[in-house]
């Protein structure tokens, strides 16, 4: 008899209880989706600033590679004009020195002749494969 007074009472109880629980588990299932989407957004920026970090440091990188070699490449033009500007001073004074002499109008010695080809030739290889 008691229990025949009660269930109603005990069932629309239990009716609200259980339409509660869903109701706080749809809400923190939201919000806990909400939070989610947040914080990979957060992370997903922080990536990004990172990522852009380093595509800067590698670009400062290679740039400062090209102007070292580029430096390189104009200070080894300046050491080759240079050479060869000296070359053509001592060839000028070479001549002007024995211009008036006697030994000028006399022909070379063929072995003489021979080895100073060699050593231009020599002299010239060793240039080009500088370049």
């Amino acid at each position: 008899m008691v229990g025949e007074r009660l269930w109603k009472p005990l069932a629309l109880i239990a009716l609200v209880a259980l339409s509660y629980w869903g109701l706080s588990s749809w809400r923190y299932a939201v919000g806990h989706a909400d939070g989610k989407g947040e914080a990979d957004r957060t992370w997903q920026v922080k990536w990004s600033q990172r990522d852009a970090g380093e595509a800067q440091a590698i670009t400062d990188n290679v740039m400062l590679t090209l102007n070292i070699m580029n430096q390189a490449v104009e200070a080894n033009r300046n050491a080759k004009h240079q050479i060869a500007l000296e070359s053509q001073r001592a060839a000028s004074d070479i001549k002007a020195a024995v211009a008036d002499d006697d030994c000028a109008r006399r022909p070379v010695p063929a072995g003489a002749a021979q080895r100073l080809r060699q050593y231009a030739d020599s002299v010239r290889s060793g240039a080009s494969a500088t370049d």
